[in-house]
């Protein structure tokens, strides 16, 4: 603790856990447990061009070098293998996609839902079945592409039959007022 010039207590916080730096030290590539501390010394003496091994020590005296890690650490967790199964935007994309397609769907074909959740997990359910998939989020990225144009497919033929009907229910109406004007003589 510090004391500032009016006699105020400053608490000073250290990174005493350096827990964000092992959270991203297990989603390296070729991580493995039984090794962690020969890969911390590793990685920690490449980012202080062989100053220390020691974390804590970069952390005190080095903290432009634990930045830059910890920044280029984050960097890689985001382009590695063990990162894109957790968080794949492009997935995620898709996945917005099919669960609105089929929700349209679902609208278009008079289907109710007595809230948005339950709506969307049913439309959930709809695209595992599509897929054969037990799991929504395990569907591939090629596999929701084609369930979401399957269901832009239905949703568009929905519109044209539609079109189609109000197209012949104007022609009816027509010719039922045309029938009524023929038989008042109204013309």
């Amino acid at each position: 603790m510090g004391r500032k010039a009016t006699g105020e207590i400053i608490m000073e916080t250290k990174n005493k856990t350096h827990g964000k730096f092992w959270t991203l030290l297990r989603q390296t590539a070729g991580y493995n447990p039984a090794y962690k501390e020969e890969i911390k010394s590793g990685v920690v003496s490449h980012y202080s061009n062989g100053r220390t091994s020691s974390l804590s020590e970069l952390y005190d005296k080095y903290p432009e070098c634990y930045e830059r890690m910890i920044y280029e650490m984050k960097l890689e967790s985001f382009q590695s293998p063990q990162s894109k199964s957790k968080y794949d935007p492009e997935s995620d994309i898709w996945r917005k996609r099919v669960i609105a397609s089929i929700c349209n769907w679902l609208d278009r074909n008079g289907v109710y839902f007595e809230d948005t959740r339950a709506k969307t997990t049913y439309a959930k359910g709809v695209a595992c079945r599509a897929a054969n998939c037990g799991n929504f989020n395990k569907i591939s990225v090629s596999r929701l592409e084609e369930i979401y144009n399957t269901f832009v497919r239905k949703n568009r033929v929905s519109v044209n039959i539609e079109l189609e009907e109000q197209s012949l229910l104007a022609l009816n109406l027509e010719r039922a007022l045309q029938q009524i004007k023929h038989d008042h003589n109204l013309n």
